[in-house]
């Protein structure tokens, strides 16, 4: 996410199934396991059908399996119609947003029949024509599990799509991924193709017609960008074909969303460089490495945030690099002079509503606290460390602490201090420098 100031996001507080999964039962007996509550039963994948006309849509949802019966879901607001295990209905009971399932302890696959609404605060679908779920609104869109750590594989299919629009979407997420991350936009869109890096992953830019301008200017050093990150930081895990679309949130709603492999731009920001390289950057930071805990935040976006900059001075015009440092540098200075610092890492997990913080500082904090560590044990070294934090969690989700860990383990040095200092504290630190 760009910037944490999205009027749209504070007002409300593509894909896999897996082809070589097992043969199971259906995991149900009707007579013998009642509606159990297991919010921590692995959700495993989850197949979509979305009717956007009937605004109906069905969830094939893959549970593995768990020391004890029962399954619970979030669903926030939709309606539950049925739930069945291949043809036989599976007992469900609803606690306001929980959906507590009668299945046992089996790997167990079953079907969910629903209906949704429209919500226009963020918080799921916009009649507008967006998704936008983050942080914890899955549920108003499908049966699902809102932690980021709470990983899962996706398929997506939309139909019935107004006349003359265009629905896009990842068909298929094959790699776990937050519930968040998946999302679509419709529209009277237009594709554009960039080109393909090294590795053969297309990148391409979704605009309406009359964007093509401003899509062109925001996305001209996109596919290099995206080539850069996949030799520096690694092999992306999210699909061949990847890029950015223009999300129609309304007037004053900059910035964007990770909706990794098709991450959402503000329209309003379509023409902003630094906004496109930025949701490219969670598909390493976010995205490819989810948050242990919502504390977690800064990880996520401090770490976009360094890459958004240090991206642009690579492979952007010359001086724009050294533009995106001092606007960074500044934005320090302010919550200096104003007083304005604030922790950037609770040292908690579970424990504060991720809303609370997100401001500001988890980015710029961030980005300047792994700055500072690049000066500290230097650029190359740097650049090795953060590859291997990313190989050594494919996939899974990971911590600040385990970023620590993982500077140690690869430099030798020892990074607690310096994150203690830039991010667990409110003070804003006077040098950009770690000791």
């Amino acid at each position: 996410m760009r910037r944490p100031a999205l009027a749209l996001l504070l007002a409300a507080a593509a894909c896999g199934g897996d082809d070589t999964a097992p043969a199971v039962d259906s995991g149900v007996d009707a007579a013998a396991i009642p509606p159990t509550a297991d919010v921590t039963r692995d959700v495993v994948a989850t197949g979509l059908t979305i009717d956007l006309t009937a605004m109906t849509g069905t969830a094939v949802i893959e549970l593995g399996a768990s020391t004890g019966p029962g399954a619970s879901l979030e669903v926030g607001d939709l309606d539950i119609r049925a739930v069945r295990a291949g043809d036989v209905d599976v007992p469900f009971a609803r606690t306001g947003a929980q959906l507590d399932l009668g299945v046992a302890a089996a790997p167990t696959t079953i079907t969910i029949d629903y209906a949704w609404r429209y919500h226009d605060d963020s918080d799921g679908a916009a009649a507008a024509g967006f998704t936008l779920t983050w942080p914890y609104y899955c549920g108003n869109l499908f049966p699902c599990r809102s932690l980021p750590a709470d990983g899962s594989r996706f398929t997506l299919a939309i139909t019935n799509p107004p006349a003359g629009q265009t629905a896009v979407y990842p068909a298929s997420i094959p790699t776990d991924a937050a519930a968040y991350q998946l999302a679509w936009a419709v529209g009277p869109y237009v594709r554009t193709s960039l080109g393909r890096t090294t590795a053969g992953t297309e990148v391409v830019v979704w605009h309406y017609a009359g964007e093509a301008a401003t899509a062109a200017a925001g996305t001209k050093h996109l596919r290099a960008a995206f080539d850069w990150m996949e030799q520096h930081l690694g092999p992306y895990r999210f699909g061949a074909e990847v890029g950015s679309v223009s999300a129609h949130w309304g007037g004053g709603a900059y910035g964007g969303m990770e909706h990794h492999p098709l991450w959402h731009v503000a329209s309003d920001a379509l023409g902003d460089e630094s906004v496109h390289v930025h949701e490219a950057a969670h598909g390493w930071f976010g995205d490819g490495i989810r948050l242990a805990c919502w504390e977690d935040f800064v990880l996520s976006e401090g770490a976009a945030t360094y890459y958004e900059a240090r991206v642009i001075e690579e492979v952007g015009e010359a001086g724009a690099g050294t533009a995106a440092w001092a606007a960074l540098d500044q934005e320090l200075a302010n919550l200096r002079a104003s007083g304005g610092g604030a922790i950037a890492w609770p040292q908690s997990c579970g424990v504060v509503d991720v809303l609370t913080i997100f401001t500001r500082v988890p980015y710029v904090k961030g980005a300047l606290f792994l700055r500072a560590v690049e000066r500290k044990i230097g650029r190359a070294m740097f650049d090795a460390t953060m590859r291997q934090f990313y190989d050594a969690h494919d996939g899974e989700a990971a911590g600040v602490a385990d970023l620590v860990d993982a500077i140690r383990a690869t430099s030798g040095y020892d990074a607690t201090a310096c994150a203690q200092t830039w991010l667990a504290t409110r003070a804003v630190p006077t040098e950009l420098s770690c000791p």
